[in-house]
C-alpha cells in the first residue's frame, strides 16, 4: 500500500518544515554577534544538545537508508558497520573531546584549521589553506548529495518533480541555517534526532507486533543463512572494511566541531554517555528494521527500483497509518537535513574564518558583524554550488559522497588525534599526512587508468590489506604513517611539550 501522498502524511511533513523555519527565525538574533556565536553558538550548548547534535549530524541518511538496506540485503553483517563508528565515537567523546574543548577555548579556535595553527604554528598559512580547501571541496559535494536525497524524498511524498524537490530541500535548509547559524542548526538537530530515534524504534516494534513476535524473522534468517545467521560470514577484509567506516568520524569537521560548543567542559563525559546510548539504540533499530523488512519483502525486486535502501520507507508504508508514515518521511528528511546544515556551516567557516579572516584580511581586523555577514553570503554561494553540482552531475555527487566521509577521516583524523596526545607532531608531518591521506582515498576509490603502469592499488590491497575495499582504512593508516614519519625528521613547535602537559593536567 502506498500512502506517501496521503493528506495527513503531507500535513505532518509541512508542519515539520514550518517548524524548522521558525527555529531559524528565533535563533537569528543570537547568531549575529560574531563568528563564535554564528559557528559555535557561543560555546554555550548543553550536554544534551551537544550529544544529540553530534549524533544527528554524523549519521545523515546513511543510517536510516544505508544501514537498514545493508541489513535487509546481507543480514547481521550490518552489525560491523554500526560497531565501527560507535566504537570510534566512544573513543573520541570520552578521550579526545575534553581536550578538544579546552584547547579550543584557551586558544580562541573556532575551526579545525584554527586548532592546527594554534597547536603547530603556521607562519605561512600553508596548513590552514590546504586544510580549508579540502574541507570546502568535500562540503560542497556533501551538501549536493544531501540535496539529491531530499529531492528523492520530496518527489515521492509530495508528487512533485525531482528538480522541484531539490529546490525545496535547498530552500528549507538554507533559510534556517543562514538565519540562525549554529544556534539554529543545533536546535534543529535535536528535533531531527528525536524523529530519527522515534522512527527507528516505533517502526520495527510495530512491524514485530503485526508479525506476532520474532518467530517469522528468525525463520527467514535461518532460511537465508550466511550473514543472516552469523555476522562472521563475511570475509575478514570485508569485516575490517565495514568496521573502517568508523575511521571517518575523527576527521569530519561537522561532527568534531560539536565538542567545541559545549558550555560546561565538566559535562563532556555525560554528553558522551548520552551520545553513545542513542547511537547504540538507533544502530540496532536500523539493523532490526532491515531484518524485519525481509519478512515483508522477501525479494529485493519487490522494492521500488529494486533498491534495498528503500526498505525503510517501504516497510513504513506497509505497517503504518498515514500520520506515522508522515513521521517516517520526516525522519528521512531529518537525517538528510541534519547533516546538510552542519556541512554548510563548516564550508562557510572554512572560507570566512580560515581564508578571508586569517589569510586575506588578517592585517585589517574586520568587525565580527561584517564577518558574520560574509559567512551568510558564503552560505549562499556554497548552496548555489551544491545545487549546480547536484543538478548537473548527479552520478558524480553520489561517487563523491561515497569517499567524502572516509576522505575527511583520512585527511584530518590522524592529525587531530595526534595534536592532543603527541609532543613530537610537526607542521610538516600534518601537511604530508593530509595530502597522502587524500591521495590514497582517491586512488582506492577511483584509480586513474594511467597509474596502472606503476601500481594496481586494488591488487596491492588484496595482497597486503586482506582485500579491504573501503578507502578510509588504507587512507587513515597511510596518513598516520606519513604524519608520524615526517614529524620525526622535521622541526616541532618549541612549546609543544608544555601544551601537551597542560592538556594532560586539565583533561
Amino acid at each position: 500500500m502506498d500512502i506517501s501522498a496521503h493528506p495527513v502524511t503531507v500535513s505532518v511533513l509541512i508542519a515539520y518544515l514550518i517548524l524548522l523555519i521558525i527555529i531559524g527565525i528565533y535563533s537569528s538574533r543570537k547568531s549575529s554577534a560574531g563568528l563564535t556565536d554564528f559557528f559555535l553558538a557561543g560555546r554555550k550548548l548543553s550536554k544534551w544538545t551537544v550529544a544529540f547534535s553530534a549524533v544527528s549530524s554524523g549519521r545523515s541518511s546513511w543510517l536510516i537508508l544505508g544501514v537498514t538496506g545493508t541489513a535487509y540485503l546481507t543480514g547481521l553483517n550490518a552489525v560491523w558497520a554500526v560497531a565501527g563508528y560507535i566504537t570510534v565515537e566512544v573513543f573520541m567523546f570520552f578521550f579526545v573531546a575534553r581536550r578538544f574543548r579546552q584547547f579550543s577555548e584557551k586558544t580562541g579556535s573556532i575551526t579545525i584549521p584554527d586548532i592546527f595553527e594554534s597547536r603547530l604554528g603556521d607562519p605561512w598559512k600553508i596548513v590552514r589553506l590546504v586544510s580549508s580547501l579540502i574541507i570546502l571541496f568535500f562540503m560542497v559535494a556533501y551538501v549536493g548529495s544531501q540535496l539529491v536525497g531530499g529531492a528523492t524524498a520530496f518527489s515521492g511524498s509530495l508528487g512533485i518533480t525531482s528538480t522541484q524537490g531539490m529546490w525545496l530541500t535547498a530552500s528549507i535548509i538554507f533559510i534556517y541555517t543562514i538565519l540562525g547559524g549554529f544556534h539554529a542548526v543545533s536546535k534543529t538537530d535535536v528535533l531531527q534526532i528525536l524523529f530519527m530515534f522515534f522512527s527507528l524504534i516505533i517502526l520495527p516494534v510495530t512491524a514485530l507486533i503485526q508479525l506476532g513476535g520474532f518467530g517469522p524473522v528468525l525463520d527467514v534468517m535461518a532460511a537465508e543463512g550466511g550473514g543472516f545467521t552469523s555476522p562472521f560470514a563475511f570475509a575478514f577484509g570485508a569485516i575490517i572494511g565495514l568496521l573502517g567506516i568508523g575511521f571517518g568520524s575523527p576527521g569530519n569537521p561537522h561532527i568534531v566541531v560539536r565538542y567545541m560548543s559545549l558550555k560546561n567542559v565538566r559535562e563532556m563525559r555525560q554528553a558522551a554517555m548520552i551520545a553513545t546510548v542513542w547511537n547504540v539504540v538507533m544502530g540496532w533499530g536500523a539493523i532490526l528494521t532491515g531484518l524485519i523488512g525481509r519478512v515483508y519483502f522477501p525479494s529485493v525486486e519487490q522494492l521500488p527500483g529494486e533498491n534495498n535502501e528503500q526498505i525503510f520507507t517501504s516497510l513504513g508504508a506497509e505497517v503504518m497509518n498515514p500520520f506515522f508514515a508522515g513521521i517516517l518521511l520526516v525522519a528521512v528528511l531529518a537525517a538528510i537535513m541534519s547533516s546538510a546544515d552542519s556541512q554548510l556551516l563548516v564550508g562557510s567557516s572554512a572560507v570566512v574564518r580560515d581564508i578571508i579572516d586569517k589569510i586575506i584580511t588578517r592585517d585589517k581586523r574586520l568587525s565580527q558583524q561584517k564577518l558574520v555577514m560574509y559567512s551568510r553570503l558564503t552560505i549562499v554561494v556554497i548552496m548555489g554550488l551544491s545545487l549546480w553540482l547536484a543538478m548537473a552531475a548527479e552520478q558524480f555527487v553520489f561517487w563523491m559522497v561515497l569517499f567524502a566521509f572516509g576522505g575527511l577521516g583520512a585527511c584530518f583524523g590522524p592529525a587531530l588525534i595526534l595534536t592532543f596526545y603527541w609532543k613530537g607532531l610537526s607542521r610538516a608531518g600534518v601537511l604530508t599526512g593530509m595530502i597522502t591521506g587524500l591521495f590514497t582515498v582517491v586512488m582506492v576509490q577511483r584509480q586513474p587508468e594511467w597509474t596502472y603502469r606503476f601500481i594496481d592499488v586494488h591488487e596491492f590491497l588484496n595482497t597486503y590489506f586482506f582485500g579491504i575495499t573501503y578507502e578510509a582504512v588504507p587512507g587513515f593508516l597511510i596518513a598516520t604513517f606519513f604524519t608520524v614519519v615526517v614529524s620525526l625528521f622535521t622541526k616541532k613547535p618549541e612549546n609543544a611539550g608544555q601544551m601537551i602537559d597542560n592538556m594532560e593536567k586539565a583533561g
